[in-house]
C-alpha cells in the first residue's frame, strides 16, 4: 500500500439513485490456479464503455458484461448509434444497459479469467461495428426486486485484479462517517458528459453525500495497488463515478 498524503474534503449532502452501472465494477469471476492473468498498462484517462446484457436467473438478475476496453476507445458515434432494444433482441436479453462512456483512473490492471466459466470469457464480438470483448457475468444489485443501487451503498463483486494506481496522479477517494476510504477507479460521462480528468479534484462541491461522507484528493508517496482475490467492495457516487475500498 502507497503512503498518502490528504488533502481536500467536502460538505456532506444528500444520497441519490444510481442504476446498474455498478456493474462497471465486474472484471472478471474468482479464478481458479490453471488461470492465466492478462496485464494491461497505461490505462490512465482511457475511454471504454460496456453493454450489459440483463437477464433473470434463478438467483435474480444477472448481466452479461462486454467491454471495448483494449479493442478501441469507443467513438462516439458508434456509442451514439447504439440501440438498446436492437441489441437486447441480437443477444436474447431481457434489457440493455449502456453503461458508458467512462475513462479509467488506474494505471495498470492485471485480470485473471477463468478458462472453466460457463460463459467463456475474453470472447470478441461487433456490435453495430463497435467491437467488444466480454468479461464477466454477474448478478445485479436490486431495491425492492428492481435492478439498481442507491449511491454511496456498498456492494461485493466477484473478481480477481490487481489495480495499481500511479503516484503521478492524484488519488480521489470518498470516505464514509465510519472512516473508510475508497479510490476512484474510473469516472462517467454517463450522467454528466462534460466531465473530464481535469475536472475531477473539485467534485467536493458537486456530490450530494449523505451525512458524514466526504470527498477527498491525496497524493500517493508510492504507486498504490488494490489486490484482490475472488471478491472487493464497491461503491458509485450519484455521477455513477465507480470507487473500490481502500480500506
Amino acid at each position: 500500500m502507497g503512503g498518502i498524503a490528504r488533502s481536500r474534503s467536502a460538505r456532506p449532502k444528500a444520497a441519490a439513485m444510481c442504476a446498474l452501472a455498478v456493474l462497471g465494477a465486474l472484471v472478471a469471476f474468482s479464478a481458479p490456479a490453471d488461470a492465466r492473468p492478462m496485464v494491461t498498462r497505461d490505462m490512465y484517462d482511457k475511454r471504454y464503455c460496456e453493454y450489459l446484457f440483463i437477464n433473470l436467473g434463478p438467483s435474480g438478475f444477472y448481466a452479461d458484461v462486454w467491454n471495448t476496453f483494449g479493442l478501441n476507445n469507443c467513438p462516439e458515434k458508434l456509442w451514439k448509434a447504439s440501440d438498446p432494444a436492437a441489441l437486447a433482441k441480437e443477444m436474447g436479453a431481457l434489457t440493455v444497459k449502456l453503461n458508458g462512456p467512462r475513462h479509467w483512473l488506474i494505471d495498470r490492471a492485471q485480470i485473471t479469467f477463468d478458462p472453466k466459466a460457463e460463459l467463456k470469457q475474453g470472447v470478441k464480438r461487433s456490435f453495430g461495428g463497435l467491437k467488444m470483448r466480454r468479461l464477466t457475468t454477474g448478478l445485479v444489485p436490486t431495491v425492492n426486486g428492481k435492478p439498481g443501487l442507491p449511491a454511496y451503498t456498498e456492494t461485493t463483486v466477484n473478481r480477481t485484479t490487481h489495480f495499481t494506481f500511479s503516484r503521478r496522479h492524484p488519488l480521489r477517494v470518498l470516505v464514509s462517517p465510519d472512516g473508510k476510504s475508497y479510490a476512484m477507479q474510473a469516472f462517467s460521462q454517463i450522467k454528466d458528459p462534460t466531465l473530464t480528468e481535469k475536472k475531477l479534484n473539485g467534485l467536493a462541491s458537486r456530490l450530494a453525500m449523505p451525512a458524514g461522507w466526504r470527498f477527498e484528493v491525496r497524493e500517493l508517496r508510492k504507486d498504490l495497488t488494490l489486490r484482490t482475490v475472488s471478491r472487493t467492495t464497491v461503491l458509485q457516487d450519484e455521477l455513477e463515478n465507480t470507487y473500490q475500498l481502500i480500506g
